[in-house]
């Protein structure tokens, strides 16, 4: 019997997302797991999975349209079955939308004369994912002169990031002052900027950190831990690992830290959905993630399988494909405890919002030299601050502490993680 594909939730707050490849055509055969297409989110582009294993029938949502979640975008079936009327006759802008995205807010300094209707016509009729039309509008680029490189003559993102890497020089030579004071400065260039529309990304990161602090009660617990041992062992284990090619990283042990302390203290690996308490079998751990248009926090999958090279593979692997747009949708959405290092950003420690519908998240800083006291002597280590944002309805400060203090203890005795692997 037929069954619909339906738009999946790739992500908490998703209500929507657009086609922007199918992988297959109408009459191919899929089996269950296969990549059949890419979805656009409002933080990525993200690859899809057949649900079952047939043929697909029907491709009712066509690429570069937007349906709600829920909502059909294909039939798959037994080859040859008999495809539904109402899925024959279906016309996909019945649950879907054209992607327009909002002008941006006129330039202070310059306003631009109005598009003719024929020209304004003719820039949504292009073929662009949403992602380029957003980039290209932002930067001023105009797409009817751009050439897209994608399926059917698309423009996608590179496309457009290329096109603002061929313009730069000359945008830097035309918009060039010279060293003038601040008050020698036209007054247009003083005056206070207009309010900046949020972007589609900007737009889902408010969204979902502003309902996290709402219905989330948080509470924090941190402490500080001396990475002297961590660091000698990563050293060994990359001069051993310096043939394969693989490097493991501060946040390749903070993982693997994390998975043992939880397999140990699990209650903060749940969900709090519909007034229950779900807890999670899988360990999924969420890393964040900056790209060009903000940040995204996909998860490394069955972490507590994982030796510490298969996460530092795992890790560098999820890392590539958010880049490149071939995030998976479990990935995307499946995380079920994440960890945020601003180390790199010369951050000593801060506090993370938790990313729903998750309960925990670890938030570290970068290793900083300190005085510390230990057999009644003044020595100076490298100490990292920790620090775990909890729900409240699922775990009490104690369930906090134990798994912080468990994970305390795997960094400053590093090789218990590898004696139980």
């Amino acid at each position: 019997m037929a069954e619909d594909i339906n738009m999946p939730q790739m992500g908490y707050d998703m209500t929507e997302g657009t086609v922007v490849r199918w992988m297959k055509s109408e009459g191919e055969s899929v089996s269950t797991g296969e990549i059949i297409a890419e979805i656009e989110t409002d933080k990525a582009i993200v690859e899809f999975e057949a649900p079952t294993t047939g043929t697909l029938l029907k491709i009712t949502a066509k690429e570069g349209t937007t349906v709600p979640v829920g909502n059909p975008i294909g039939l798959i079936g037994d080859s040859g079955e008999k495809i539904p009327s109402s899925t024959m006759n279906e016309d996909s802008n019945d649950n879907t939308s054209p992607n327009i995205t909002k002008p941006s807010p006129p330039n202070v300094t310059k306003t631009p004369p109005p598009l003719s209707k024929s020209t304004s016509t003719k820039k949504q009729s292009i073929k662009i994912s949403p992602i380029a039309r957003q980039i290209a509008e932002e930067n001023s680029i105009d797409i009817t002169q751009l050439i897209g490189t994608g399926p059917g003559n698309r423009i996608n993102k590179k496309d457009v990031l290329d096109a603002i890497d061929d313009t730069s020089e000359t945008t830097i030579n035309e918009t060039s002052l010279p060293n003038t004071k601040t008050e020698d400065l036209p007054a247009e260039i003083n005056a206070s900027p207009e309010p900046q529309q949020l972007d589609k990304m900007r737009q889902q990161i408010a969204r979902v950190t502003t309902k996290s602090k709402q219905e989330i009660p948080h509470f924090y617990v941190s402490t500080e831990i001396n990475m002297s041992n961590t660091l000698e062992l990563r050293k060994q284990l990359n001069e051993a690992l310096s043939s394969d090619n693989t490097r493991v990283s501060i946040n390749d042990i903070l993982i693997k830290a994390s998975v043992m302390a939880l397999k140990a203290f699990p209650k903060l690996n749940a969900s709090f959905i519909n007034e229950t308490i779900q807890q999670h079998s899988q360990i999924n751990i969420g890393i964040a993630i900056g790209n060009t248009n903000g940040l995204i926090m996909p998860a490394i999958l069955d972490c507590q399988n994982k030796s510490l090279e298969e996460i530092a593979i795992a890790t560098k692997d999820l890392i590539a494909r958010s880049k490149n747009g071939s995030l998976r949708s479990e990935e995307y959405s499946g995380g079920t405890f994440s960890i945020s290092n601003l180390g790199t950003f010369d951050v000593d420690n801060f506090i993370a919002i938790i990313q729903p519908p998750q309960s925990a998240v670890l938030a570290v800083g970068k290793i900083i030299k300190k005085p510390v006291i230990k057999d009644d002597q003044i020595k100076i280590a490298p100490i990292l601050t920790a620090t775990i944002s909890a729900d409240h309805r699922i775990a009490d400060g104690v369930d906090g502490a134990q798994l912080l203090t468990e994970i305390k203890r795997l960094l400053e005795s590093p090789l218990l993680m590898l004696l139980n692997e």
